[in-house]
Formats: C-alpha cells, structure tokens, sequence
C-alpha cells in the first residue's frame, strides 16, 4: 500500500515518466520549470484526421481527454544519428489517468504485425512490424500507426535515446538489477558492439546476482533479446525504468538539479513548455501516486506468425483492443 504523500512530495510531479520512457520521478515542480529551455521541441501536426484519430470514440464521458492524457513514450536504438534514423526499440502508451489518480503505462511489442504501407521486405503490402515506424517515419508515423490499429489518440510523443539513457542512468548512480547467469554474456556483447562505436572502454558484468549496474551495463541488460522472448524483453525494460525511477525518488534537490541537467538534453518531445508545465501542475494537483502496467497483445491473445518468410507477433485485434480500452479508461471499448 502506499504511503500517504507529505505536502512536499505532493508538488513532485511526473514529467520525468515522459522523459525517460515511463519512469515517474519525483522531480519537485521548481526544478522542472527553472530547467524547461534545455529541452528538445518539435511541432507536429495537431489535426486529428491527420493523426489517425477517429475523435467520435473518445467524445464520451467515459474517455474525456481531460480526464485521460494518452502520451507515446519512444526509446530510440541509434547508431549513428547523423545517418540513421533509428529504430523505435521501446513503445509505451503512457496515461495520466486523471479520473482515477493513476499513471498507466501500457508496453507494445516491437514485433506487432499492423496495418501500414509495407518497406523492404513487406514492400508492396500494407502490413509491417511496428518498430519500423519510426525509421519510415518518426514519431509521427509511430503515433499514426498506434493509433489507427488500436483505436487510440495519441496527440503528443517523447523520446529519448537509449545512448541518452546510458547517461541518464550515470548521472543518478546507477541501477540495482538481480541479473541472471545466462544474461551475462549478452550484456557484455551488447556493450562490446556499442563501444566500437562510440571507441569507448566498457566495464564488464562478471557474476550473476543483485548488483549495481551502470548506464551502459543497464541499458545492454534492457535490451537482451535472445533469452526467452519479447515479453520477457519489455519486462527488463520495465525493471531497469522501476530501479531509475526509484533511484530519482530517493535524491535530494541539489542531487535532483544535476540529475536533470544531464536528462534534458537528450529528451525530445512534441509537447510545448507550457504543455508540459500543465502535465506536471495536473499531476501534483490530483496526487497521482499510483502506476498501473500492462502489455499489449497480451500472450492469450498474441500468436505467432509469418508474411513473406518474415517472422510477426500476430494478434487478435477485436479482443485487443477492447482489453486495452478497460485497462486505460476503465470502461469496456
């Protein structure tokens, strides 16, 4: 059960769960406001058409957008981003459930199956995996796809960059993350590949257990994908995101300034200052303590399947849909 927050806490808000990909950080509402100019923002499209938004289902009580704050979370895998793009590696609906006092963080998985205009290997069909969004399109694209295949209405993005994360995670001492034996060596390979890169020495993981791990180890950790499956990828990112986000709770407000310094820089958003301020004053306001998780397709309802030899996370789109209707807005679709 969670405790009751004192009068200081209440104005820490969650601006932060938008900058590094659902975390909610308590960042007092004082630093925010004196560090918003370092903060990346793009104008996009504010027309619903444009977006994919059918606005005749959320003109309802029940899924009043004063109420409900859908957001995209993207966290980005970028080699080189003065040549790539990137792929959107992590997708999270983030909900600022207003209603209900909660925050709601719903992952997608990367290899969902959806409709949209088909490149490389799907090219000439109206189908592809959704993590190719953002190459294809940025942002924008991912929102418009989310949108139109799960009957949502996202208006606004934030991403970060997981090279942006690593320092992230640095600047706030690191993770605690129990890491499995046979994880290891996908950690160290992960890091291996991106210090080639960036031409940077690595400090290896060397036994399973609790430890601390730093930026690059955590974020190498988050994207393990060869040990179970997807699902059990979008778990360990949620792990790592928990431990910052508890990290960042447990800083004091000299400790928070540097913090945030070192976030800002590498946060990319569609929201305006002024919109993000609202966001942050809406969350103190009405005591947003709570977070809820969830994933979509769910593993009843996901299954296995292949377009053009090309391996897909199928799904059953009716019930999908329905399910992550009740879980955001608490209402059947």
């Amino acid at each position: 059960m969670n405790k009751k927050p004192s009068k200081k806490k209440k104005w820490k808000i969650v601006v932060v769960v938008l900058i590094i990909l659902c975390v909610l950080a308590a960042i007092p509402f004082y630093i925010i406001t004196s560090k918003l100019g370092r903060i990346n923002t793009t104008k996009i499209t504010e027309n619903s058409s444009e977006l994919k938004i059918d606005e005749n289902k959320f003109n309802t009580p029940d899924k009043n957008e004063n109420d409900f704050i859908n957001v995209l979370l993207l966290g980005i895998d970028s080699r080189d981003t003065s040549t790539d793009p990137g792929r959107s590696d992590s997708m999270i609906i983030a909900t600022i459930d207003k209603k209900h006092s909660k925050i709601k963080l719903t992952s997608l998985m990367r290899d969902t199956l959806v409709d949209m205009t088909g490149h490389g290997p799907m090219e000439g069909l109206n189908q592809d995996r959704l993590n190719h969004t953002y190459a294809y399109g940025g942002a924008l694209l991912t929102m418009q796809t989310i949108n139109q295949n799960f009957d949502m209405n996202l208006k606004n993005y934030v991403k970060v960059d997981f090279w942006g994360l690593e320092k992230i995670i640095d600047s706030i001492g690191g993770v605690n993350i129990d890491v499995k034996q046979d994880e290891i060596q996908y950690i160290n390979a992960y890091m291996t590949e991106t210090a080639k890169i960036k031409k940077e020495s690595i400090i290896t993981v060397k036994k399973a257990g609790m430890q601390k791990l730093n930026g690059s180890q955590a974020v190498a950790y988050s994207r393990i994908r060869y040990i179970g499956t997807d699902y059990e990828r979008t778990e360990r990112q949620r792990k790592v995101l928990s431990e910052v986000f508890k990290n960042i709770s447990q800083k004091n407000t000299l400790e928070l300034y540097k913090a945030v310094d070192t976030i800002l820089p590498y946060v990319e958003t569609s929201f305006t200052k002024t919109e993000l301020l609202g966001l942050a004053s809406s969350v103190a306001l009405n005591k947003i303590t709570t977070v809820e998780q969830y994933r979509i397709p769910e593993d009843k309802l996901g299954f296995t399947t292949y377009v053009n030899k090309q391996y897909f996370i199928g799904w059953k789109k009716d019930e999908t849909i329905t399910n992550l209707h009740k879980f955001i807005f608490e209402t059947d679709k």
